[in-house]
């Protein structure tokens, strides 16, 4: 039976108990600053992936006499760590998806290196105030439990039509430079015909890191 991928990742900006629910057949990953979080927690890891600097070295070790897996990883490398560990992932596992808590904000540079993740990967991001994900071409029913919903062509998007949300569009060609789907709200059903959208639903930042409880209401889209 595939699994789904939990990988846990930095900047560590993020509550793992406001976002993450456990559930069956799931396969959990820590990478670098990621992994510090699980640890911390004293939750359950399968992999264990990154060059380690901001771990302490007792803490690897107790991962080896728990016979964990590790890939350790060299400081100087031609990609970031989970960029490793995502290629890793879809060329060694079987999976029927991958989740990915943090991975927003902190650099620019290395958000916008994750968001290029989506565009050769079939995942998602989440953080306290953030889910993004790609839709390919179809019907999708969309619920969320966020403030705005936002809609980016990746590549043209033909006969775009929203219909529930706040703001409806019907039958819209969504050019990759287009940003009129910015700040939508509410859940609705999206459909296209051609093309792949990036969706984001986002919350204001709260600076006092006071954030709503998601667990017991957070659901994938429907493939």
């Amino acid at each position: 039976m595939s699994k789904k991928i939990k990988l846990f990742c930095g900047p560590s900006n993020y509550h793992i108990d406001k976002i993450y629910f456990e559930e069956a057949d799931e396969f959990i990953v820590g990478v670098d600053s990621g992994l510090k979080l699980l640890l911390e927690k004293g939750m359950a890891i399968d992999l264990a992936i990154g060059d380690f600097d901001s771990i302490d070295p007792s803490w690897i070790s107790e991962l080896k006499q728990k016979h964990i897996e590790i890939i350790r990883l060299e400081p100087q490398k031609n990609m970031t760590d989970l960029a490793f560990a995502v290629d890793y992932l879809y060329n060694h596992m079987e999976y029927s998806r991958i989740e990915i808590y943090g991975g927003i904000g902190g650099r620019v540079d290395h958000f916008l290196a994750n968001l290029n993740l989506l565009k050769r990967y079939e995942l998602s991001f989440r953080d306290d105030n953030h889910w993004i994900f790609v839709l390919k071409k179809g019907k999708h029913p969309i619920q969320h439990f966020h403030r705005y919903i936002s809609f980016f062509a990746l590549e043209d998007c033909y006969n775009l039509s929203l219909q529930g949300f706040k703001y409806e569009l019907n039958n819209y060609f969504l050019g990759i430079s287009d940003s009129l789907c910015v700040s939508n709200e509410g859940s609705g059903t999206v459909d296209f015909s051609k093309g792949r959208l990036l969706v984001v639903t986002s919350d204001d930042v709260n600076p006092f890191n006071e954030v709503p409880s998601y667990s017991s209401q957070l659901r994938h889209v429907s493939e």
